[in-house]
């Protein structure tokens, strides 16, 4: 997760956004864990996914 913060840092965005398959909550708290907020849900077919996003 250190590499992907530096690299989004590097790149000049705001935030780095994670996204899983919805109904992994386990994967979900994770990412909560480490301080990443839930942002939106988002669909791809019959694919849900739950959007995280941390500010940079």
């Amino acid at each position: 997760m250190g590499w992907a913060l530096e690299q989004a840092r590097a790149a000049g965005k705001r935030y780095l956004r994670m996204d899983c398959a919805a109904e992994r909550p386990k994967l979900r708290a994770f990412y909560e864990s480490l301080g990443f907020e839930y942002h939106s849900d988002w669909w791809l077919g019959s694919f849900h996914a739950a959007r995280y996003q941390m500010p940079l």
